[in-house]
């Protein structure tokens, strides 16, 4: 039986019942289009998160007060000691570890901001002005501030243009409140506009983020002891970083015996979220799996209902001389043709729907060539399969019997 005679009974079966087609095609397509849609969703977050930390330098080292550790009872222990306190001596110390370039202590303090007599929110880092080059680099108007700037500020792009009904640049005054204190200081510079980071929210933006000095932010907050809310350590040479990490957290512990703190380099960090990314995008996949695999017993039970319909036709194609290979090959090809297309049509509309969810719904999405060979050689797979034993009955079957089927 030629291949071309094959297709064309093939076609024909398909053209004679399109309902049948239609209803035992629509798992596939739903499967196949889950498979893509969740795939690419994966791969958003993915390539969202991988975006996001590309702007950051992998190589500093953040050291905060506490632990983030989960895990055994020794994790547990930690976590319930008091958090460090840092200081001058902290700052000192860590300097002279060999292998760091520089240490840069900050501390963050939501604030009131009052200008014009309107008021808004943000977040105000207390700095040492010197230790800032990367914050440096990003001024767009005005300067950057110098140690003695003690009643000065600089601004993100957000709060100059966002905030209040007029921009506030350089020269302008601004009152910052945190409780019951006040104090006024005067714009000398305005930072250039960052992109948003997909992992927090609105208030987490670096366009909402003002810097004063940390004398400033001492007698703004009016407490009797000032400390750090965490280190940025740069490291001399990239490849000593976890080297580094280790000696931090040996020199700092003869500071904090009974306190908890914490060295993380964020090229980890984002190993270990790129990691679970990973998991949850095949995760994802697996899914969608689940609703290929019930499309596939859906064309099983549909070709075995066709097997059942077309008994005499088998007959009929065996007396004249068609093998058992023959009709076997015709009923997987069957399969195969009816599992392209509906791969087609799932992986076009995942794509259209992937697209959709990336505009309306705000999740990230990234449509690869991965994804839809994964939808289709899943689709094509599936029905090839559900077609093996409807296809073996149908090779089995004895001519004589087939005939006389009424």
């Amino acid at each position: 039986m030629k291949l071309a005679d094959m297709l064309e009974y093939i076609a024909l079966g398909f053209v004679t019942d399109r309902f049948k087609t239609i209803m035992s095609s629509l798992g596939i397509i739903i499967g196949v289009m889950a498979i893509v849609v969740m795939l690419s969703v994966g791969q958003g977050l993915y390539s969202g998160v991988s975006s996001q930390f590309s702007s950051f330098d992998l190589d500093v080292i953040r050291v905060i007060p506490g632990t983030f550790s989960f895990g055994g009872s020794d994790q547990i222990n930690r976590i319930a000691e008091e958090p460090a306190k840092f200081t001058d001596k902290d700052t000192k110390a860590l300097e002279n570890i060999v292998g760091v370039k520089n240490v840069a202590p900050e501390t963050a303090v939501n604030v009131i901001i009052s200008f014009r007599d309107k008021n808004a929110t943000g977040i105000v880092m207390g700095v040492d002005p010197e230790k800032e080059d990367d914050v440096k680099a990003k001024i767009s108007l005005g300067r950057f501030l110098t140690d003695s700037d003690y009643k000065s500020i600089v601004i993100g792009s957000g709060i100059s243009d966002g905030l209040f009904r007029m921009k506030v640049i350089p020269g302008n005054r601004i009152r910052l409140y945190i409780l019951d204190n006040h104090m006024d200081f005067k714009v000398v510079g305005v930072l250039k506009e960052q992109q948003q980071s997909s992992l927090g929210g609105p208030e987490s933006s670096p366009n909402t983020q003002m810097y004063i000095t940390h004398q400033a932010l001492e007698d703004l907050l009016d407490q009797d002891n000032y400390y750090y809310a965490n280190f940025k350590v740069t490291v001399i040479d990239p490849s000593m970083t976890n080297d580094v990490v280790d000696r931090i957290k040996i020199d700092l512990k003869r500071y904090h015996k009974d306190e908890a703190f914490d060295a993380t380099a964020l090229k980890d960090m984002l190993s270990s979220l790129l990691a679970v990314l990973s998991m949850i995008q095949y995760a994802l996949g697996g899914i969608g799996a689940i609703s290929l695999v019930v499309g596939g017993i859906g064309i099983a039970n549909v070709m075995m209902l066709t097997v059942n319909e077309r008994v005499r036709e088998i007959g009929v194609m065996k007396a004249l001389g068609a093998t058992m290979m023959d009709i076997r090959v015709s009923y997987l090809l069957e399969a195969g043709m009816l599992g392209v297309a509906s791969s087609a049509i799932g992986i076009m509309a995942g794509v259209a729907i992937s697209s959709a969810i990336g505009s309306l719904a705000g999740l990230p999405s990234s449509v690869t060539l991965s994804s839809i060979f994964i939808g289709l050689i899943f689709g094509v797979l599936t029905t090839t399969l559900a077609g093996l034993y409807p296809a073996n009955k149908a090779a089995r079957l004895d001519p004589i019997v087939a005939l006389h089927t009424e």
